[in-house]
């Protein structure tokens, strides 16, 4: 998906992303939480012990998530260099004023696709994926940048993906609504239709309105934990859940296997046109 329409989106979705709002604030001291809880894990526990840890966010927007990770490892007396990307760039620009304000130093930023971070030509200590964004990827984009995640980590790496697993939470548990009443924020209210399927990409389409502008259609795969923690499985050595409650968490993967590399991945028939 382009910058444009990421930023079209996220201007009519009401996610509580820019952390100077009341609902950007709250998330950002939830997101404290949910990394005070990362780092606790036991699947963590050798990137505490570290002096000094390089950490690569993707999807990050503003940075919520790879600023209150730095917050709590720098609270332990861990260094740490921080680079959030994302194909928006007025986001970056948010995430670099607002995590200079937060830990008192630079927050590098570049624009880049998750599938891509490969190309950076640095290693990482840790990946980082915090905001839901799995959604944004069906499972052939998702191959893709766990590969590449992989690629990018040092050897006794670790990636970090939040999820929710949604065939709990919406089919199980509240069902599949055809049309939803979309609400973070009272006062920018947001409907959702359904508007198809793609069989081979799994995508899920369904179309927005704010009751102002024209409609906005988007597509999104709805994952549950069993095949995310699965797939990352194939690329890492060991994979965990760290449970947040309410069928929420982070999928961590530990050791990068490198056996399948981004470059040979190639087109299958199966998705080509």
């Amino acid at each position: 998906m382009g910058s444009t329409r990421l930023s079209e989106f996220y201007s009519l979705f009401p996610w509580p992303e820019d952390p100077y709002s009341e609902q950007g604030r709250k998330r950002y001291e939830d997101a404290l939480k949910d990394m005070e809880a990362l780092i606790s894990s036991r699947m963590l526990q050798n990137l505490v012990e570290k002096k000094a840890v390089k950490v690569l966010e993707v999807c990050g927007g503003t940075g919520t998530g790879g600023v209150a990770l730095s917050k709590v490892l720098m609270s332990r007396g861990v260094s740490v260099d921080l680079l959030v990307t994302d194909l928006r760039g007025e986001a970056l620009e948010t995430a670099e004023r607002f995590g200079y304000g937060e830990i008192g130093c630079r927050v590098r930023t570049a624009l880049m696709d998750a599938r891509e971070i490969h190309r950076t030509g640095e290693k990482f200590d840790l990946v980082l994926m915090y905001g839901l964004s799995t959604p944004h990827f069906n499972p052939w984009d998702l191959v893709r940048f766990l590969s590449s995640a992989g690629e990018v980590l040092n050897d006794d790496g670790f990636l970090a993906v939040e999820e929710a697993d949604r065939r709990y939470s919406i089919f199980l548990t509240a069902g599949y609504k055809w049309a939803l009443y979309e609400a973070f924020d009272e006062s920018k209210p947001v409907i959702s239709f359904h508007a198809g399927y793609d069989l081979k990409s799994g995508m899920v389409k369904r179309v927005f309105w704010n009751f102002k502008g024209e409609p906005f259609s988007m597509e999104a795969y709805y994952w549950g934990f069993a095949e995310l923690a699965s797939l990352t499985w194939i690329f890492f050595k060991d994979v965990d859940l760290v449970s947040l409650g309410r069928a929420r968490g982070f999928i961590v993967g530990v050791a990068p296997r490198r056996l399948l590399k981004p470059e040979a991945l190639g087109e299958p028939s199966f998705i080509s046109e």
